[in-house]
């Protein structure tokens, strides 16, 4: 089974009443709904693992507990994991709410700027040939780069909400040259949160993509449709004709987003991620109800990561993961 054509209502869906609202112009305002889960979040990392709070940044919780749509186990589950990865990586401190951090910025290489897509959500997009592997004495500072990308991209409240477009652009893939850490850096992307809508595989070869399907055929006897369908195969050409010309990145005849300094666009961003209060309320029932209902929910992506971890995608970044 091969994923299906992309057609361009793909990249131009209608976002219902509830979610065209959602934005705010832009500014996050957590609901109760949300603060409740994150305190839910927050006592079930210190309670059950025994994790100090000063390992996990409020502003960070706060996005991870959103994508994972107010989950709480998956959250925590997922959160305790990437700390212990993080541990391995040089990062024993976890992740704080000094956002920036200045060492890393030369960690973000693979990252071009980029602007939003046709709904307004932020795209990530992935240069391969940008890709070096990750040297042994920047594997903390390369922590740290993939988290500011990572809370950069969801610093507004639609993306937050409505999740990003993620664009790999597999043109320069295998020419990094293997350093001995890739297998715990895919793990280390593998736990992070995200909740992508659209995945364009952009310039894949017929090895690649024949790889690819023989996985995506394995895959649909246990994963759900809906998913796979959100994997496509393009030329760059194709992906850059599904996003705002201004959005695409420079080096692909784009406007970069219009961000002219790539530092300061990632300081600003996230300057403007609210720390949210989580000092224990009383928490309604109606909070109750939501998250246990979002965690009988089945995980969007977390069929998606296993399979395409066995396909060994090489995106320039040791084989990228998505969750």
């Amino acid at each position: 089974m091969a994923t299906k054509e992309l057609t361009k209502q793909d990249t131009h869906p209608t976002f219902s009443d509830s979610e065209a609202s959602d934005d705010g112009g832009g500014v996050i305002i957590y609901s109760d709904e949300e603060l409740s889960a994150m305190r839910q979040v927050r006592g079930k990392l210190t309670e059950e693992h025994g994790i100090e709070p000063s390992r996990v940044g409020s502003v960070f919780l706060a996005v991870a507990t959103i994508n994972c749509k107010l989950r709480v186990d998956e959250t925590a589950k997922k959160i305790v994991k990437m700390l212990e990865l993080m541990e391995q990586l040089g990062c024993p401190d976890g992740i704080d709410d000094e956002l920036w951090k200045p060492d890393a910025k030369s960690e973000l290489h693979s990252y071009p700027s980029v602007g939003t897509d046709y709904r307004g959500c932020r795209i990530t997009w992935i240069n391969s040939e940008s890709g070096k592997g990750v040297a042994k004495e920047e594997e903390r500072n390369h922590c740290h780069a993939c988290i500011m990308q990572y809370l950069s991209v969801h610093a507004d409240a639609r993306t937050l909400r409505n999740g990003i477009t993620f664009i790999i652009d597999t043109t320069g893939s295998n020419k990094a040259k293997k350093i001995g850490n890739e297998k715990i850096i895919q793990a280390f992307y593998q736990s992070i949160p995200q909740r992508p809508q659209i995945i364009l595989i952009a310039g894949a070869s017929v090895l690649m993509r024949t790889v690819i399907n023989a996985s995506i055929k394995v895959a649909s006897l246990f994963i759900k449709q809906k998913i796979l369908e959100r994997i496509h195969f393009v030329t760059v050409e194709d992906a850059i004709s599904r996003i705002p010309t201004k959005s695409a990145p420079v080096y692909v005849g784009g406007e970069g987003g219009g961000i002219e300094n790539h530092e300061n666009w990632y300081k600003e961003r996230l300057g403007q991620l609210p720390k949210p209060d989580l000092s224990e309320g009383e928490k309604s029932s109606e909070s109750k109800n939501l998250v246990k209902i979002a965690e009988k929910e089945e995980t969007d992506f977390e069929e998606f990561v296993n399979f395409l971890a066995e396909t060994k995608i090489d995106t320039g970044k040791e084989n990228f993961e998505v969750n």
